[in-house]
């Protein structure tokens, strides 16, 4: 999974919310975090119990590492201090999150009508 030739090799592992780990991947520290979450979604299980939340693109997938969201364009040199460890044998993990199926087109939706006013999902009265 190299993006480029001479970036020292990351194993990761990456664990779901559920608690199940999907990897470990080998990765070049050069690569993007996009391209990351496109080898994630690309190895996604196909059996056990993240089948119920399978992503439909890698696009739905967020990463964190430390409590830190990832951000798409940068690599994963860009965070080896929040990795901590990163010997040769040692494994690191990340979290990843699938974006809910609704979420997109709820967004998608409310951007395609622009005269039509926003609704909130909550509000607060106090008397």
């Amino acid at each position: 999974m190299s993006n480029e030739g001479s970036g020292e090799d990351l194993q990761i592992r990456f664990r779901h919310s559920s608690g199940t780990d999907i990897g470990p991947f080998s990765f070049e520290d050069g690569n993007t975090i996009q391209s990351v979450k496109s080898v994630v979604f690309g190895r996604w299980p196909t059996d056990g119990p993240l089948v119920k939340e399978c992503p439909s693109s890698a696009a739905d997938l967020r990463l964190l590492c430390s409590g830190q969201f990832l951000d798409n364009s940068k690599t994963l040199k860009d965070y080896r201090k929040l990795m901590g460890s990163t010997e040769p044998l040692a494994v690191v993990t990340m979290h990843v999150l699938v974006r809910p199926p609704q979420a997109g087109k709820a967004a998608d939706k409310a951007d395609s009508d622009p005269g039509k006013p926003a609704k909130s999902g909550c509000a607060c009265v106090i008397c």
